[in-house]
């Protein structure tokens, strides 16, 4: 009965970079502790410049000048600290949210042995399952984010599956997911570690992916397992790529930029999803999945894989899987002295995570909000905007004015109603302040003389 299971986690495909091809093996899970906020404040008050590690390749010496995301810095806007969960009975109708961070590793066939470098999580996606909201939410997590990672110091978060490792073998996944965890102050629930050669034979079996290539892709240091660099060049347009393809597609940014390949990654996620569920490939997954097996890393259970599947059949594309594209302005990159990137994972950028995981819905809108002080205080207009960006909201503009309204309103389309809503939560103005006409997906804040929002900031935090 295992290719049963198997076979419909794989219909599912949201559930790990090659958690949908069927390629999985349950394994007992660890509980671990997640430090409490206090000692997470001490650690973050006087922490090191960077991790301390035994020497192993892509690692730097210098720190960037910004502070590494910890969970000190959420305190402002969450007040527990979440629980890295570990497998155990699940009910048999599934409900609440199920989140499970996806890994892909780039360690070298020379470093499998004992003793060897473990290798980076060079792709990491969080993908979160609403069972009540009825969505499938994932965001990139970029690899080159300088976060903390507990009981290690500050590292980038691609660093934190290697010193699990390093600590024992076996628990990297488990570090991974507490560090992203703590960063953007979310449970982690499960996860899914695929090495890029067994996505490479799971794109294969499925006789490769549909992928619509927006431009012309070269780049000339692209890395091999020998330490050295090929140069990959992709043609533009509607192409079947072979695994090898697609994951060079997944990986390579010098193109473009890190921003680029958290974007191919979402791209080439959704393409296997697409893929699995074709009729002509479904009919082939029982002789599929033998050369399946063993490919994959995760501690989902047999039954959670039973429900996701059940789940994933029901959901459409285009309005139940929401994605957060890479933002430069939320996280923007640096480059240290000695060449090593690093992305800042700003408390708006982290702010917008824990919305797309907490309120899907509110993040499929996309909305465009605009606040105008249409006769409020001076200064009110940036506390609004800060108070929306507190809950995870971006706002596109702040501007005085050109009418001044008698009291605050908000002014929205149907397509951001559930947005407007959040708005007029977070800046705690009441239910009749919101009016809602025509079809649009903007959002427009107006301030009048009875704004208060010194009141509402105070709010956020129980938000």
């Amino acid at each position: 009965m295992r290719w049963l299971f198997v076979a419909s986690w794989a219909m599912f495909v949201m559930g790990g970079l090659a958690a949908g091809y069927g390629a999985l093996r349950t394994f007992d899970a660890l509980a671990h502790h997640v430090p409490p906020q206090t000692e997470a404040a001490a650690a973050l008050a006087n922490p090191p410049p960077l991790a301390v590690h035994p020497p192993l390749r892509d690692f730097d010496t210098s720190p960037p000048p910004f502070a590494a995301a910890g969970p000190a810095e959420l305190a402002t806007t969450t007040t527990t600290t979440p629980d890295v969960a570990s497998p155990g009975p699940q009910p048999k109708s599934p409900a609440g949210r199920l989140t499970i961070l996806l890994m892909g590793i780039d360690q070298r066939p020379g470093e499998t042995g004992p003793g060897g470098d473990p290798g980076r999580t060079d792709s990491m996606l969080l993908v979160s399952i609403d069972y009540d909201a009825h969505t499938a939410s994932m965001v990139s997590v970029p690899r080159d984010g300088f976060v903390v990672i507990p009981r290690h110091g500050n590292e980038r978060v691609n660093a934190a599956y290697t010193f699990g490792e390093i600590d024992q073998r076996g628990t990297g996944p488990d570090l991974a997911k507490e560090t992203v965890a703590q960063v953007f102050g979310v449970p982690v629930d499960r996860y899914a570690l695929v090495d890029i050669h067994s996505m490479e034979q799971v794109i294969d079996t499925l006789g490769g992916l549909w992928i619509d290539n927006p431009r012309r892709l070269v780049d000339p240091e692209y890395p091999t397992d020998d330490y050295r660099t090929i140069t990959v060049d992709i043609p533009a347009g509607h192409q079947l790529m072979d695994g090898v393809t697609a994951v060079e597609y997944a990986r390579t940014r010098h193109p473009d930029s890190d921003y680029g390949r958290q974007a191919r990654q979402q791209q080439v996620l959704l393409a296997l999803r697409d893929r699995i569920i074709q009729l002509n490939v479904l009919p082939q997954l029982p002789q599929l999945l033998p050369k399946l097996l063993d490919l994959v890393h995760t501690d989902l259970s047999v039954v959670e894989i039973a429900q996701l599947a059940n789940f994933g059949r029901e959901l459409n594309r285009d309005r139940d899987i929401v994605a957060l594209p890479p933002d430069p302005q939320l996280a923007p990159s640096y480059t240290g002295p000695g060449g090593a990137s690093y992305i800042n994972l700003t408390p708006a950028y982290r702010a917008s995570v824990k919305q797309l995981i907490e309120r899907p819905r509110v993040a499929a809108e996309r909305a465009d909000i605009t606040v105008l002080n249409d006769g409020a205080p001076v200064g009110s207009g940036s506390r609004a905007a800060e108070a929306l960006r507190r809950v995870g909201l971006v706002v596109s503009s702040v501007d005085t004015g050109v009418v001044r309204v008698s009291a605050s309103r908000i002014e929205a389309g149907a397509g951001a109603r559930q947005t407007a809503a959040l708005v007029v939560q977070a800046l705690g103005l009441p239910p009749e302040a919101l009016v809602v006409d025509g079809i649009s997906s903007s959002v427009r804040v107006l301030l009048g003389p009875d704004a208060q929002l010194p009141g509402a900031t105070t709010r956020l935090a129980v938000l």
